[in-house]
């Protein structure tokens, strides 16, 4: 079991603030100085592959020596970019995963259908949504949320001019 589960819902959540708030966040936000902070954090690097599965999720695959984050490319980049902040979220929250074919015996299949030609020797860890009700998932799903949070940056502390008004005359108050 990964740490961090013992907790309740609200330690869950103070857990999962934690981790994102310790992630180097580049200003303005762009995903390859992100990765490459995770990257250099790790001691390891990080290759997004774009996938053409027919799933709205992506899949991490460790080896021996790099990190590999399946992102499918059939979907929107906001959402691309969130597949590939969960999947970072395994790796910050140090999760484990299955062998790559679901057993304790890899087999002479190398990759399968996901990665050919790697071989199954040298996958370490495979992990990819099959339950958002599972710990590690969920887990990874709220760090992946404040890491998105994050990435847009600080919210504005002030109405310009013309939002003002149109929020108060609406009934809202201005900050």
């Amino acid at each position: 079991m990964a740490r961090g589960f013992r907790f309740g819902e609200s330690g869950l959540r103070r857990r999962c603030e934690r981790v994102a708030a310790g992630v180097p966040m580049p200003v303005p936000f762009e995903q390859e100085r992100f990765l490459a902070g995770i990257a250099e954090l790790r001691g390891r690097p990080i290759e997004v592959l774009p996938s053409s599965m027919d799933v709205a999720c992506g899949l991490l695959v460790s080896t021996d020596t790099t990190d590999y984050i399946l992102a499918p490319t059939h979907t929107t980049a906001l959402h691309r970019q969130h597949i590939i902040f969960h999947e970072v979220a395994h790796l910050l929250c140090d999760h484990t995963g299955a062998n790559l074919h679901g057993d304790d015996h890899p087999d002479e299949r190398g990759g399968g259908v996901v990665l050919p030609g790697l071989s199954a020797e040298l996958v370490r860890r495979v992990l990819g949504r099959s339950a958002y009700t599972d710990p590690q998932e969920r887990e990874a799903e709220l760090v992946a949320t404040y890491l998105t949070q994050r990435s847009a940056g600080p919210a504005p502390r002030k109405y310009t001019d013309e939002l003002k008004g149109l929020g108060e005359a609406f009934g809202g108050t201005s900050r």
